[in-house]
């Protein structure tokens, strides 16, 4: 009977001795509580974090601003096209007005 007590209290040991070895010492344990926010500043952070609601606006923000601009810049994409078209207008006028200058010179 002694023996099997003996062999039970060695067994308990060695699985004590084992645990020990994985477990954080004091010190270790300080440095991690050193390291973690109180109560406190993690209900600071809290307050200043957006909400689903907050981010959902803000989507919808972006949204209608992200359709004005692509409205504007259509705009001012038909703008271009039409001054364009304007450009080829005035450089057609040129050249007819200087067909026409030529001819002029060549009666006198």
């Amino acid at each position: 009977m002694d023996d099997k007590v003996y062999d039970l209290l060695e067994k308990l040991y060695t699985e004590v001795q084992d645990i020990k070895a994985t477990m954080a010492t004091k010190e270790e344990l300080q440095e991690v509580k050193e390291t973690m926010a109180t109560k406190e500043e993690l209900q600071e952070v809290k307050a200043t974090m957006a909400t689903k609601e907050d981010i959902k606006w803000l989507e919808e923000q972006l949204e209608l601003v992200n359709k004005d601009v692509k409205a504007e810049i259509q705009m001012v994409y038909d703008e271009v096209i039409n001054l364009k078209e304007d450009f080829r207008f005035i450089e057609q006028m040129t050249y007819k007005q200087g067909y026409d200058l030529a001819n002029l010179k060549a009666v006198k």
